[in-house]
């Protein structure tokens, strides 16, 4: 988890202070496609964790979701005021949005995050066929193709050029270009700092200006079929106190692409 401050570029190190300071934990996923995960395995994509007595996702029009992702917090290195334990799960809808709203992206009426506290490991006691959930074919309608399972490691990540909180540095160039280079923020990640193509939903809205990053899922063309519009991202915010409560319900949905 040590931050390698020595092998950056010189110009940043007069502001090492300064960016130590914003230092916070961040588990960085890798992922790989994988046809073969149980159903309560830590996932994006596939077919997801559901208790028998719980309905399938779906959106405020009645369409099946359909799974971006699961974690299993037993799979997953400890953060701070994240779950120990529990699967928490991300749907959205297979639409040309996603399944955001640009109303209001913490209205769950494209996408739903649900989070369950128990996790039961026997399958008898679980959905399994899923061939009654009708999502739409169309492969541009979803940012994934595919199923992937995820691998976790824990790690320390200064605050991102992109994060509205971001005010280190001389404004020049070259300072701006070293940082982004060097210290990015892109990627697969729970918790940390988020990464926009765009900008910070959170620096023009007062409302969700203390919200933190729940999950980040990027694109990821290059090793595996994950694509957001025009090479964009995803992510998810969280007020810190929901998250200690485990309350899903005001979670932030936002995507943006170049």
């Amino acid at each position: 988890m040590n931050f390698a401050f020595e092998a950056l570029p010189e110009v940043l190190k007069p502001y090492k202070e300064k960016i130590e300071a914003t230092l916070k934990p961040t588990v960085q996923m890798n992922l790989k496609s994988c046809d073969r995960l149980s159903l309560w395995q830590s996932k994006v994509g596939g077919q997801p964790y559901l208790p028998l007595d719980m309905a399938y996702p779906i959106d405020s029009n009645g369409n099946s979701l359909a799974l971006l992702a699961q974690f299993n917090f037993a799979e997953i290195p400890n953060l701070p005021d994240f779950p120990s334990q529990g699967i928490l799960q991300f749907y959205i809808a297979t639409d040309d949005l996603y399944g955001m709203n640009f109303d209001d992206q913490q209205q769950q009426s494209g996408f739903k995050v649900l989070y369950f506290d128990q996790v039961i490991e026997d399958v008898k006691q679980l959905k399994q066929d899923f061939s009654d959930i009708q999502l739409d074919d169309d492969e541009y309608l979803l940012p994934f193709t595919g199923q992937y399972a995820i691998e976790f490691s824990l790690t320390m990540q200064p605050i991102s050029t992109e994060d509205e909180g971001f005010n280190i540095g001389d404004g020049s160039d070259e300072f701006y270009e070293a940082y982004s280079e060097n210290l990015a923020s892109t990627g697969h990640r729970l918790g940390g700092y988020p990464y926009f193509t765009q900008s910070d939903p959170r620096g023009y809205n007062k409302a969700i200006r203390d919200y933190v990053l729940l999950f980040q899922l990027d694109t990821d063309d290059a090793k595996n079929e994950i694509m957001w519009g025009d090479s964009g991202v995803g992510n998810f915010f969280i007020h810190p106190e929901d998250l200690k409560k485990r309350d899903f319900s005001k979670v932030l949905y936002n995507w943006d692409c170049c």
